[in-house]
C-alpha cells in the first residue's frame, strides 16, 4: 500500500498529468493540421514540376530525333525520365483524399503512354527507323496535352480537399475545446473529492491509535492492533504494526527462550548420532585410519587401526601414537615427515614404516597424511590412512630370493652342461670313427655303433642349445652386425631350406613383397636360425606336403617384418601367451610326437630382441599358424 507522502505525490502528479494531456492533445491536433498542409503543399509543387518534367522530356526527345548521337541531350533525357519516375513514386504514396487518388491515378496512366510512345521512339531511333520515331514524338506530343489536362484536375483535386480539410480543422478546434473544458472541471472535481476522503482516512487511524496507546501504557500487553489499520501500507499503518509488534514479541520472549533450549538440546544429539555414525564408517573401512592432533595425540581410531595393534581405545585415545608404536628405527623418520605434511613442504604424501603391535609383532605400514585445517584453527589435526603391506613385503622378499636361486639354478646348468660337453665330443668322435672301420667291427656291433654316434649328435645338439639360453640369460649374447639385403638373405636360404621341408614332401614359397631393397645393419647368423627355427616347427607339426610361406613387408616406413606361414593345426590363444617362455611345450610331456626341450622358440625370442626387435604369432585352431618378427630399418 502507498504511504500517505506517495498518495499526496500522486495527487499532484495525477492533476499535472491531466492539465499536460490536453496541452498534449492540442499540439498533436495543431501538429496533425500543419503536416497536412504540408503535405498538401509539396504534392502541389511535384504535380507543377510533373508538368514542367513531361514537357521537357518531350523536347528533348524531339531533339534526340534531329540529333541522335548527341550525348549531352541523351544524358538529359534520361535525367529527366528518371525524375519523372521518382516523381511519380513518392505521389503514389502521399496523395490524400480518394478523388485526388482517382485523379492521381488518370495522370499516372497519360504519364505511362506518353512513356510508351517515347521508349518506342528512342528504339527506333536505334534501329535506324527515324520516320517511326518522328510519328512516336507526334503522339507523345499529342498525349501531353491529356497529361496538362489531368495535372489541372489533380490540383483542383487537391484545392478542393484543402477548403474541406479547413472546415474539418474548425470543427476539430470546437470538439478540442469542448474536451479541454470538461478536463478541467473532472480534475478539479475529483481533486476536492480526494482531499475530503484522504483527510477522513487519515485522522480515523490516528485517533484509535492514540486510544491503544492508553491501554498498552496501563500495562495491558494482550491488546492488539485492528488489522483493518496494520493493512493500510502507508505511515499509519507502520506505527499500528510497531505498536502490535511490540505488545507480540514481549509476549514471545519467553516462549521463544524455551524453544531454543530445546533445539540445543536436539542439537547435541545429532551431533552425539553423527559422531557414532562416522565411528561405524570408520570401522567398516578396510584400511587402519588413525585421527591424530598437532601433538601426534590420537582423537579417534577405528576397528580395523585396534584389530592391527590388538588393542582398546582406551589404551591409545590421548597418547601419542609415535612413541608407543612406531618401531624405534622409524620414530624419527615419521615425526619429520608429519612436520612436512603440516607444513606443505613435503611434495609427497605417503610413508612406510612398521608398528609393532601389542604382542610385539611388527607390522609394515604404508600411510597417507591428509590435514583437516577448519577455519580460524591454528594447528590442524591430521587424517591419517594405513593399509598394512606386511605380507606384500614377505612377498616381495621371497620373489627376491626365488630370483637369486633362478639365478644360482642358471649357473649349475652352465657347468653341468660345460662338463657333458667334453665326453659328449670324444663320444662322437669315437663313433664317428668307429663307423668309418667297418671291417674291424664285427657286423652285429656295427648296428650298435651307429645308434650311440645319433643319440650322441642329439644329445650335443641339446646341450648348445641349453648353452645358449643360458647365455643369453647370463646376458654374454654377442650380436655381431653387418650391412646386407634382407631379401637376398631370405633367397639364400632358399636351398637349405629346401633339404629341411623335403622330409614331410613340403616346399617353400617366397613372398617379397617390399618395393626395392631392403637394406639393414644386424646379425645375419642371428636372422637366419630365427628363419630356420620357424621353418621346422612348420614341417614338425603341419601335414605332408604341405606349401610353408616367408613373407616379407613393410608395415610402415621404418619397420620390416618377417612372416613364416604354415597348415599346421593352429594354436590357442591361451597357448600363444606362453608358447615363447623356456621349456615351453604346447604337447604333454609323457605323450609328445616331438623331440625338443622347449628353448628353440625362447632363443629365437632372445635373438630377436637382441637386435632391438619384436616376435609374436597369430593363429587359429585348425587354421594352421604365422609366427612372424619385426626389425627396425
Amino acid at each position: 500500500m502507498p504511504s500517505i507522502k506517495s498518495k499526496l505525490l500522486a495527487s499532484f502528479f495525477a492533476i499535472i498529468a491531466v492539465l499536460l494531456i490536453s496541452e498534449g492533445f492540442f499540439i498533436a491536433m495543431d501538429y496533425i493540421i500543419l503536416s497536412k498542409y504540408m503535405t498538401l503543399t509539396d504534392n502541389m509543387i511535384s504535380e507543377y514540376k510533373l508538368i514542367e518534367d513531361t514537357d521537357d522530356l518531350i523536347s528533348s526527345f524531339n531533339k534526340r530525333v534531329k540529333s541522335p548521337l548527341d550525348k549531352a541531350e541523351i544524358n538529359r533525357f534520361n535525367s529527366i525520365y528518371s525524375d519523372i519516375r521518382s516523381l511519380l513514386d513518392k505521389l503514389k504514396i502521399v496523395i490524400v483524399g480518394n478523388e485526388s487518388q482517382i485523379a492521381f491515378i488518370g495522370l499516372e496512366n497519360n504519364i505511362n503512354d506518353v512513356f510508351f510512345d517515347v521508349e518506342i521512339g528512342i528504339n527506333s531511333l536505334f534501329s535506324g527507323d527515324y520516320l517511326e520515331a518522328l510519328n512516336r514524338y507526334e503522339a507523345a506530343s499529342h498525349k501531353n496535352s491529356f497529361v496538362r489536362e489531368n495535372a489541372v484536375n489533380l490540383l483542383l483535386k487537391e484545392l478542393e480537399y484543402a477548403e474541406n480539410l479547413q472546415i474539418e480543422i474548425e470543427w476539430v478546434r470546437l470538439l478540442s475545446q469542448l474536451i479541454a473544458i470538461l478536463l478541467l472541471i473532472l480534475a478539479a472535481g475529483g481533486s476536492a473529492w480526494y482531499a475530503i476522503t484522504f483527510s477522513k482516512r487519515l485522522i480515523s487511524p490516528l485517533v484509535d491509535l492514540s486510544k491503544l496507546a492508553k491501554v498498552i501504557e496501563e500495562g495491558d500487553l494482550s491488546a492488539t492492533v485492528d488489522k483493518t489499520l496494520i493493512s493500510g501500507g502507508d505511515e499509519v499503518a507502520s506505527l499500528a504494526s510497531s505498536f502490535n509488534t511490540m505488545v507480540l514479541s514481549l509476549r514471545s520472549s519467553i516462549q521463544k527462550l524455551q524453544e531454543y533450549n530445546l533445539e540445543i538440546k536436539n542439537s547435541r544429539n545429532r551431533l552425539r548420532a553423527e559422531k557414532n555414525k562416522l565411528q561405524q564408517y570408520l570401522d567398516i573401512a578396510g584400511v587402519l585410519v588413525i585421527i591424530f592432533d598437532s601433538n601426534n595425540n590420537v582423537l579417534l581410531i577405528n576397528k580395523k587401526g585396534r584389530e592391527i595393534l590388538g588393542i582398546e581405545d582406551a589404551e591409545i585415545i590421548g597418547q601419542d601414537w609415535i612413541s608407543l608404536f612406531v618401531a624405534r628405527g622409524d620414530r624419527v623418520k615419521t615425526r619429520s615427515f608429519l612436520n612436512f605434511v603440516r607444513g606443505a613442504i613435503s611434495t609427497t604424501d605417503t610413508i612406510e614404516n612398521i608398528l609393532i603391535a601389542k604382542d610385539k609383532t611388527p607390522k609394515n605400514i604404508v600411510w597417507h597424511f591428509s590435514l583437516l585445517k577448519e577455519e580460524n584453527q591454528a594447528a590442524p589435526t591430521v587424517l591419517a590412512t594405513g593399509v598394512d603391506v606386511t605380507e606384500l613385503t614377505t612377498a616381495k622378499t621371497t620373489i627376491s630370493q626365488l630370483k637369486e636361486v633362478d639365478k644360482l639354478k642358471n649357473e649349475v646348468l652352465n657347468i653341468a652342461t660345460h662338463e657333458l660337453k667334453t665326453p659328449l665330443i670324444s663320444v662322437v668322435g669315437l663313433s664317428e670313427v668307429m663307423e668309418k672301420q667297418p671291417k674291424t667291427i664285427p657286423a652285429e656291433y656295427l648296428k650298435y655303433i651307429s645308434i650311440i654316434h645319433a643319440e650322441g649328435l642329439k644329445l650335443t645338439n641339446l646341450i648348445k642349445t641349453m648353452l645358449a639360453a643360458n647365455r643369453n640369460e647370463l646376458g654374454s649374447i654377442r650380436v655381431v652386425k653387418e650391412k646386407f639385403n634382407l631379401a637376398d638373405l631370405l633367397l639364400s636360404l632358399q636351398t637349405s631350406l629346401g633339404v629341411l621341408v623335403k622330409r614331410t614332401d613340403s616346399q617353400v614359397a617366397f613372398a617379397i613383397q617390399t618395393k626395392g631393397k631392403v637394406n639393414l645393419e644386424s646379425d645375419k647368423t642371428k636372422i637366419s636360425q630365427v628363419i630356420y627355427n620357424f621353418v621346422d616347427n612348420a614341417v614338425k607339426y603341419g601335414p605332408q606336403k604341405q606349401t610353408i610361406t616367408i613373407e616379407l613387408t613393410k608395415p610402415d616406413l621404418n619397420t620390416i617384418k618377417v612372416a613364416v606361414s604354415g597348415a599346421g593345426p593352429g594354436i590357442t590363444p591361451e597357448d600363444q601367451k606362453k608358447i615363447f617362455h623356456k621349456f615351453s611345450q604346447l604337447e604333454p610331456s609323457l605323450s609328445r610326437s616331438q623331440e625338443g626341450m622347449g628353448l628353440g622358440l625362447y632363443i629365437c625370442k632372445q635373438n630377436i630382441e637382441s637386435l632391438g626387435g619384436k616376435i609374436g604369432v597369430t593363429s587359429q585352431p585348425n587354421q594352421g599358424a604365422t609366427f612372424y618378427f619385426t626389425l627396425p630399418l
